[in-house]
């Protein structure tokens, strides 16, 4: 079984005049070792196991590119969102979904996006 973190956005209580970056999540009190988990932020759709059947689900590997500036090790989904690995942490950022904390090193997680999305 596996665990889906369910992330909502107080769209009422949000000033979108004054911030891009609105949303901060940190996972790491509600990832437990070894339980599945499935964190969906617009178009990535981020989990720690493979999905089966995949394309039968309508999902397809999300390519990370290596970001423009190669001195980091950034790497961007779809032109903005922004996947930083930081050793036992992994780090999700996109302008218009936020900031998501996973406890667990990028080599851990699978990315994947909707078959024919456009972010």
């Amino acid at each position: 079984m596996s665990m889906q973190i369910q992330i909502q956005k107080p769209i009422n209580q949000f000033n979108f005049l004054e911030s891009t970056m609105y949303d901060r999540h940190d996972l790491t009190n509600l990832v437990k070792n070894g339980e599945k988990f499935v964190v969906r932020q617009g178009d990535l759709v981020i989990t720690n196991y493979d999905i089966s059947d995949r394309r039968k689900r309508g999902l397809r590997y999300a390519w990370l590119d290596k970001y423009k500036d190669k001195n980091t090790n950034i790497l961007v989904f779809a032109g903005n969102h922004f996947v930083i690995p930081l050793g036992d942490e992994t780090i999700i950022a996109h302008p218009e979904h936020g900031v998501v904390v996973i406890p667990l090193e990028k080599d851990k997680l699978n990315f994947y996006t909707f078959s024919n999305a456009i972010d």
